[in-house]
């Protein structure tokens, strides 16, 4: 009896020195996204570099983002893979939402533009103004909306509709469903049928006149949305300077830096010593730039 009950105890020791410490990147959008495919595939090669840690994919859409914020925020190993909404959110809907400072900064990867598109209207000049239209947005409480809303300033009949992600208004656009849909710029370019209305930043990009020359609100030059992953406050600084370190390194495969989310993004280039600041700065930004804007809820 002690011989087995030895084997079996040492069965064990040996389960418990080979486990591996799982670790989320939870998704704040439809896992159909170009964005999500990039998790994927980052999650993929940060799993071949090491052997310490199972990093595990998930997407978890709803309530602009927040249903995949409380769910990092309840889990310590959780990483949160988001945009610009994740600053824009907690301002419009303060109550249904989360506080920022609950939060710190694990690494942002790249800048990305938006765009309004229309499988109906090649230009603004066909738009009519007397009769009612609708426009895609990715969630109430997002960048999306606050793009959206300024569309509305102009379009006043125009119906703002919520869908659980970029990629679901565009696919509304797509089978006529709605009007218009507010896109990445990236997620476009597959569909011919699709036409550009404008996009967002200072300037016209790949032939995209920006919306700002177009006579809407110039605050609309500075919607670029970053990506980026964040983690609950509490988890210790020694675990976040890990999984940075591991998941830097995988960013810079070649298998993720030739994903389709990586080639139509500005990468970003934030020192790991500047991240926590561009976290706040970036968190002053967009408050300010929601209250300029005036989300329509």
């Amino acid at each position: 009896m002690k011989r087995i009950l030895a084997i079996l105890f040492f069965a064990l020791s040996i389960g418990t020195v080979g486990a591996k410490e799982t670790v989320t990147i939870v998704y704040s959008w439809t896992a159909s996204d170009t964005a999500a495919n990039y998790d994927r595939t980052l999650v993929d090669e940060a799993n071949r570099l090491q052997d310490k840690y199972t990093f595990l994919f998930d997407a978890r859409p709803g309530a602009g983002g927040s249903v995949a914020a409380h769910a990092v925020l309840s889990n310590p190993n959780m990483i949160l893979s988001t945009s610009s909404a994740f600053f824009i959110r907690p301002n419009v809907y303060p109550n249904e939402s989360y506080k920022i400072d609950q939060f710190q900064e694990l690494m942002n990867q790249c800048d990305a533009r938006f765009v309004i598109v229309s499988a109906r209207y090649r230009s603004w000049q066909q738009v009519p103004t007397d009769r009612p239209l609708n426009i895609g947005i990715s969630g109430m409480g997002t960048t999306t909306h606050l793009v959206a809303s300024q569309i509305v300033n102009k379009y006043p009949k125009l119906q703002v509709i919520p869908f659980k992600s970029t990629s679901e208004a565009l696919a509304a656009t797509l089978a006529g469903t709605v009007d218009f849909s507010v896109s990445f710029a990236a997620d476009t370019r597959p569909y011919k049928e699709l036409h550009v209305l404008g996009i967002t930043g200072p300037d016209s990009v790949d032939g995209y006149a920006s919306l700002v020359s177009q006579g809407f609100d110039a605050n609309l030059a500075s919607a670029i949305s970053p990506y980026h992953l964040v983690v609950s406050a509490n988890v210790p600084d020694e675990k976040v300077q890990e999984w940075r370190r591991i998941l830097k390194k995988a960013a810079q495969s070649p298998s993720v830096l030739n994903s389709y989310a990586q080639q139509n993004c500005r990468m970003a280039t934030t020192p790991d010593n500047q991240l926590q600041a561009w976290f706040s700065a970036q968190t002053v930004k967009w408050e300010r730039l929601t209250q300029k804007l005036n989300i329509q809820k």
